[in-house]
């Protein structure tokens, strides 16, 4: 079977969700990382009314497996695209989807049943069942854990870098368009998301005023690191335990739209000029409700 799904996540439910707002909006964001544009996101979404935004909005990263490196830009509208199909099924479509898969081994009775009240049906088979999703990438949980929004106020969004390496432009420009008409918010940092970081923890016109080309470049400088990567690293710290967004970004997100403001901001220009379109989404988050 092939991996044809790409929807998932080893924990699809966030600590805090039963005691926080229940948000009647959600930017639903696909990003080309694994990681740090996860943790930053979901540090945004957990402090979102210290920020000033509006409780009732908030932004979900769809997330996707740990060894699924599928980060090209097209790749990332995949994602999100995958997630707006979902959106759209029925749960006789999500059966149909299922037992055409495993119509050899499961029942539509078995799979039918488990859907509807897992609990029923004997641990063994049901731990089967499980196992054999989690194969062709179906997380069951996840999708269900997705399944429950859908607010006709809902907006979709991809991140994606320009990586003057890996990408090439024409990729970048069709993907640009395919969101443009689509309907899909779409954001760059050129050359990496990075570079929003460092935005947070430097002065970038200061300190990096006679090296925007290094930036642009963001050549290799060690076995871990692309030259904005190890500026922030070098600043930040990054560890085990995550990014720190409270003592690290928190406090300096002013700061890092500000200095982006300053920089490119169109989605067709930052192909190939440095800068970043994020601040776009800060702020349209701190003026929902108003």
């Amino acid at each position: 079977m092939n991996n044809r799904y790409r929807l998932t996540s080893t924990v699809y439910d966030r600590e805090d969700e039963a005691r926080k707002i229940l948000p009647e909006k959600r930017v639903f964001l696909s990003v080309e990382g694994n990681v740090t544009e996860k943790e930053y996101f979901d540090g945004l979404s957990k402090n979102r009314v210290k920020i000033g935004i509006n409780a009732k909005v908030d932004v979900e990263v769809l997330r996707r497996g740990k060894k699924d490196t599928n980060s090209a830009p097209l790749q990332v509208i995949e994602l999100l695209e995958e997630y707006i199909r979902l959106r759209e099924q029925n749960e006789d479509d999500i059966l149909q989807e299922i037992s055409e898969q495993f119509k050899e081994t499961f029942s539509l009775d078995f799979i039918k049943q488990y859907l509807e009240n897992p609990d029923t049906l004997p641990r063994k088979k049901r731990n089967l069942f499980v196992s054999e999703l989690k194969k062709i990438g179906y997380d069951i949980n996840y999708r269900k854990y997705l399944k429950k929004y859908n607010d006709e106020l809902d907006e979709f969004a991809v991140l994606i870098d320009t990586d003057m390496h890996t990408h090439l432009e024409s990729n970048m420009f069709e993907c640009i368009k395919h969101c443009r008409d689509n309907g899909y918010k779409c954001y760059i940092v050129n050359p990496c998301f990075e570079f929003w970081l460092l935005m947070h923890l430097a002065d970038i016109e200061t300190e990096f005023g006679d090296q925007l080309d290094k930036i642009k470049e963001n050549e290799k400088v060690s076995q871990q690191h692309i030259f904005v990567s190890r500026e922030v690293a070098e600043r930040a710290h990054h560890g085990k335990s995550g990014i720190n967004f409270v003592g690290k970004y928190l406090p300096y997100i002013g700061q890092a739209v500000t200095q982006a403001k300053k920089f490119s901001s169109d989605e067709y220009e930052l192909v190939d000029s440095i800068g970043c379109n994020l601040w776009k989404l800060i702020g349209e988050l701190k003026m929902y409700g108003k």
